[in-house]
């Protein structure tokens, strides 16, 4: 796998490897591997929400994206409100469809990409933030 993914754009290796199971390409299973030493360390020093920003932020997620689960985006946002980091949490409700193809990671990019832009904008311009710790 890491041979053939080594010359492949991301694109490729999604029709590649899409909707297969890692274990297969595991002589040992994976869940009691990445609880062990040395990875159990190496994802903790990864983990995102560990280290509060020194901006402010902005997270986009759709609740029903099955790639980027939306729990997991709403518990980085709380992390880092309770590191005291300036966060704006935004939830995209587009409805699950066709889940398989991933259009519900994909389709959110392209409806909240102008108001994220905006956002970004604002930054630049030096317009305040709007942070919703505690709302979400």
């Amino acid at each position: 796998m890491l041979e053939s993914t080594s010359r492949q754009c991301i694109g490729q290796t999604i029709v590649d490897f899409a909707f297969r199971h890692l274990q297969p390409y595991f002589t040992e299973d994976i869940w009691k591997l990445i609880d062990e030493e040395p990875f159990n360390s190496l994802f903790e020093l990864q983990r995102l929400g560990r280290y509060k920003p020194n901006a402010p932020v902005l997270i986009n997620s759709n609740r029903y994206d099955p790639l980027v689960p939306w729990t997991a985006a709403n518990q980085l946002g709380r992390d880092w409100c309770a590191q005291g980091a300036d966060t704006e949490f935004r939830t995209n409700e587009e409805p699950p469809f066709l889940n398989k193809l991933v259009i519900n990671h994909a389709l959110p990019m392209l409806v909240d990409g102008e108001p994220a832009m905006q956002w970004i904008a604002d930054r630049f311009n030096g317009l305040p933030t709007t942070p919703n710790c505690g709302e979400f």
